[in-house]
C-alpha cells in the first residue's frame, strides 16, 4: 500500500493480483515524506537492491527500527511482530486508509488498485499457500481453500459495500494500465516491469482449464460482484 503525498493519490494493495510488482514500481518515485508499507522480508530488500524502502509505516519510531532490523535479519517472525504495531500495513482496507488519513487529502487523492481474473486470483493464491510437505494433495486443498472464499478482494477497495477508488488496474494488462495511470500522475513507469511472487504456481495451465465446473460456480458465488464490476466473463 502507499500513500503518496507528494504525487497526491492512494494504491490500495489487493491480494494476488500482482499488486507488489505495481508497489516496487510506484516506490521508485514516492518522496521521503510518502507512506510505503513493508514488502515481506526478502521482497523489500529485493525491490532496493540492497536497503529497504518503506518508510513513514509507523508513527512510534521504534517500531519502524525494530521492522527494518527484522528485514534486515530476514527474520520472518520478527517481522510479523512488528507490522502488527505498524500503522499502514500492506493489505489494508479503503476504510482503514481513509480513518488514518486527513479528511481532504482523502476526497483530493486519486485512488486505485488492481485486479486480476477471479478465477486466476483463486488458484494463484491456492498455490501461493499451498505447503506440499504439510497439506494434503493439492486437488483436495484447493478445493477447500475455494469453500473459504479468502480470495475476493471485494472487501479491500468498497466502503459500505461500494467501491471507493477511481480506477482499476487490470493484470490482465498491468504495465499499459500503469503507464496510463503513471501518466495522468506525472509518474514515470519504465517498459519492463519487475515480476514478482511467480514461483508457487506450479501449474501454469489458465485457472479455467484447472477449475472444474463445480470449483468454478463456488469462486463465481464468492466474487460476483468483482465478476459484475469489471465484466470479468464465467
Amino acid at each position: 500500500m502507499i500513500v503518496s503525498f507528494l504525487h497526491d493519490y492512494i494504491f490500495i494493495k489487493t491480494k494476488k493480483t500482482g499488486g507488489t510488482t505495481v508497489e516496487v514500481t510506484l516506490s521508485a518515485s514516492c518522496g521521503p515524506k510518502d507512506i510505503v508499507t513493508p514488502l515481506g522480508p526478502r521482497d523489500e530488500i529485493a525491490r532496493a537492491g540492497s536497503r529497504p524502502v518503506c518508510r513513514n509505516f509507523a508513527s512510534d519510531p521504534a517500531i519502524e527500527r525494530g521492522l527494518l532490523d527484522a528485514i534486515a535479519r530476514d527474520d520472518k517472525k520478527a517481522y510479523l511482530r512488528a507490522r502488527k504495531h505498524s500503522d499502514f500495513f500492506a493489505h489494508m482496507s479503503a476504510a482503514e486508509i481513509r480513518d488514518k488519513l486527513a479528511p481532504d487529502f482523502w476526497a483530493r487523492a486519486f485512488k486505485f488498485t488492481v485486479e486480476r481474473h477471479p478465477y486466476e486470483k483463486a488458484v494463484s493464491a491456492a498455490y501461493f499457500k499451498y505447503r506440499p510437505q504439510k497439506d494434503k494433495a493439492f486437488d483436495a486443498y484447493l478445493d477447500d481453500f475455494l469453500r473459504a472464499g479468502t480470495y475476493s478482494s471485494w472487501r479491500f477497495y468498497t466502503i459500505d459495500d461500494s467501491p471507493a477508488v477511481d480506477e482499476f488496474i487490470r493484470q490482465e494488462t498491468l504495465l499499459p494500465d500503469l503507464k496510463r495511470i503513471g501518466a495522468r500522475l506525472g509518474v514515470p513507469i519504465p517498459d519492463e516491469l519487475v515480476r514478482t511472487k511467480t514461483k508457487s504456481r506450479a501449474d501454469k495451465r489458465p485457472a479455467r482449464e484447472i477449475l472444474n465446473d463445480r470449483q468454478k460456480e463456488i469462486v463465481y458465488e464468492f466474487c460476483r460482484k468483482e465478476f459484475d464490476l469489471l465484466g470479468y466473463e464465467r
